[in-house]
C-alpha cells in the first residue's frame, strides 16, 4: 500500500476518534450541568433549593465571622397565595409561583442567591446590608407585578451579627439566623392581617 494512502487511512480514523472523543466529552459535560442543576435547583421555580441554600449560607457565616463582615437573610412568606390555589388550582399556582421566582430574580441583584425553601416561602441571602426601607421598595414593585391576584408578601430580616456567635457553629447560627428572620417574618403578617 502506497504511502500517502496509508497516511489518508490513518487521517481518516484520527478524525474519526476525535469527533467520538469531542461527542463523549460533551454529553458527559450536559449530564453533569444537569445533575447539578437537578441537585441544587428547585424543580418548579429554578431558584436555588433549600440544601444548596444551607450549605451556600454555612459557607457565608465562615467567611463573615473570619473576615468580620455581615450580610442579611430575608425570610419572604407569599400572602394571599392559597386562594389562587383553591380559586384556579394547582396549575394556575404552580404558574403563579414560577412568575413569582422570576419577579424576585428581577428584583433583586444577580449575586444575591435567592431559594425556595417551602411551598410559598423564599429566602435572600444579600451579602450588603438590606435596609427596611428598600425591602418595602421590593414589596411595592412585587404587588404591582401581582395586582390581578392581590398577591404580597410578608417578611422578617435577620443579620449576622445580630446572632451572638461566640458560642454558636455555623449550623447553629444558621438556624438562629432562620428562626429570627422566621419570627420577625410571622410578627409582620399578624401586624398586616390587623391593618398595622
Amino acid at each position: 500500500m502506497r504511502e500517502d494512502i496509508k497516511i489518508k487511512i490513518l487521517q481518516s480514523l484520527l478524525d474519526e476518534v476525535t469527533k467520538k472523543y469531542d461527542y463523549f466529552i460533551a454529553h458527559q459535560e450536559k449530564i453533569y450541568k444537569e445533575t447539578y442543576e437537578m441537585a441544587v435547583k428547585d424543580h418548579l421555580t429554578g431558584l436555588y433549593n433549600r440544601q444548596y441554600f444551607e450549605d451556600y449560607v454555612v459557607n457565608l457565616i465562615k467567611k463573615g465571622l473570619r473576615e468580620d463582615r455581615d450580610f442579611s437573610l430575608v425570610f419572604i412568606d407569599l400572602d394571599n397565595f392559597k386562594p389562587i390555589n383553591d380559586n384556579f388550582g394547582h396549575a394556575k399556582g404552580d404558574e403563579v409561583l414560577q412568575k413569582v421566582a422570576k419577579v424576585l430574580k428581577q428584583i433583586f441583584r444577580d449575586y444575591d442567591i435567592i431559594a425556595r425553601v417551602g411551598g410559598d416561602e423564599f429566602v435572600i441571602i444579600v451579602e450588603n446590608l438590606l435596609s427596611k426601607e428598600r425591602i418595602e421598595e421590593i414589596r411595592k414593585e412585587f404587588e404591582e407585578a401581582f395586582k390581578n391576584f392581590e398577591l404580597s408578601f410578608s417578611y422578617g430580616m435577620a443579620n449576622l451579627k445580630e446572632i451572638d456567635s461566640e458560642s454558636s457553629n455555623e449550623d447553629e447560627i444558621l438556624n438562629l439566623l432562620l428562626n429570627l428572620a422566621d419570627r420577625r417574618m410571622y410578627e409582620e403578617k399578624i401586624k398586616r392581617k390587623n391593618g398595622g
